[in-house]
């Protein structure tokens, strides 16, 4: 069971296999977004919402990633219970207390909350979740990664809420407007959802009377990431080849592999080879990266680390292939081998 990270939300309330050879990584294009409260706002795109074919089931949610009982509602009731909760068999949770922040309610038993999906579901799909994959709109469905995405509040009121954005909907306690639409824009940020026009300008008309904080939120899909290689002029006598299918990466399964074939270039591959690798994951330090040669050699670009909480994987790795024939089909392998989250290879471009 991982810790949700809950040290965004806090200070938005208090404020208002094994390789042959380990490549290097160059740094990394930024994951995390940091801006103030009312630019954060006025960075967000704007767009016509669209509903139709909208499916609550298409987003799987409420899984149990880590099997161990408790799917993702118990875990948010467990991460933000005020007075810890004894977890049972079957993740049955008995003598805690929760405070729900939309109407300063407190709640003893479980069944009186409802934890609510921060922006809704219906709401994402309008936003730009309907041109995502299945795996994507359950790991926004599950997002146990920024404690902003899922809030454990009391029931009637979700249900009041429905599927509503803050210019239709805002929590019957005032005073917390500013965390609401702080947190709306984090996570509308943190996937790359846009609002529509009426939904901005509520959200910039809010913002206008808050305390203009700074909100850091480490973005899984949009933000700063870019979905493409960067654009490079490769060294003379260089090839460069890409493949930009999606890959899906299950969760704690086994390594998946995408290939690119390099041609016309008889020759070995240089001591400065780069790999380019564009990978969408809530937890980038779940992931394992290999690169496979022609002839079955392969290189670790990226290891594995659990205390690596930072989204995605967005990073030009450079590593010595002078002893490979640069001619030939090249894979990259990426596994996920802890349980919890799924997520995709986007693409990846090598240069030899």
């Amino acid at each position: 069971m991982r810790t949700r990270s809950l040290a965004a939300l806090a200070a938005v309330a208090l404020a208002l296999a094994g390789g042959l050879v380990v490549a290097v990584a160059s740094p990394a294009t930024a994951a995390t977004v940091s801006k103030p409260l009312r630019t954060m706002i006025a960075d967000l795109p704007v767009a016509t919402e669209v509903r139709t074919g909208y499916d609550r089931d298409l987003f799987p949610h409420w899984i149990d990633a880590d099997s161990d009982s408790c799917n993702t509602r118990y875990e948010v009731l467990i991460a933000e219970a005020v007075t810890a909760p004894s977890v049972g068999s079957g993740c049955a949770l008995t003598g805690g207390r929760w405070y729900s922040y939309y109407d300063g309610a407190y709640w003893t038993l479980p069944a009186d909350l409802d934890v609510d999906h921060f922006v809704p579901l219906a709401e994402a799909w309008d936003s730009g979740a309907r041109n995502w994959t299945t795996a994507q709109r359950q790991s926004f469905a599950n997002d146990l990664g920024d404690g902003r995405s899922l809030a454990a509040v009391t029931d009637n009121v979700n249900q009041s809420k429905s599927d509503q954005d803050p210019a239709e909907w805002m929590p019957p306690l005032s005073s917390v407007h500013c965390r609401y639409v702080g947190e709306w824009a984090a996570v509308k940020t943190r996937w790359g959802l846009s609002v529509d026009s009426t939904e901005k300008s509520a959200l910039t008309s809010y913002a206008a009377s808050c305390t203009n904080v700074t909100i850091t939120v480490d973005t899984v899909l949009g933000g700063s990431t870019p979905t493409t290689a960067p654009t490079t002029t490769p060294p003379s006598g260089t090839c460069t080849a890409t493949n930009g299918t999606d890959v899906t990466i299950p969760d704690a399964g086994s390594a998946v592999s995408s290939s690119v074939t390099i041609s016309g270039c008889a020759r070995a591959a240089s001591s400065t080879s780069t790999v380019y690798v564009n990978i969408v994951h809530t937890y980038r330090g779940d992931l394992v990266v290999t690169l496979a040669a022609p002839d079955g050699s392969t290189y670790t670009l990226k290891s594995s680390s659990s205390s690596d909480s930072t989204a995605n994987v967005n990073t030009t790795y450079t590593v010595n292939l002078s002893s490979e024939t640069a001619n030939g089909t090249w894979s990259l392998r990426a596994q996920d081998v802890y349980s919890e989250d799924t997520g995709y290879l986007n693409t990846w471009t090598l240069t030899v």
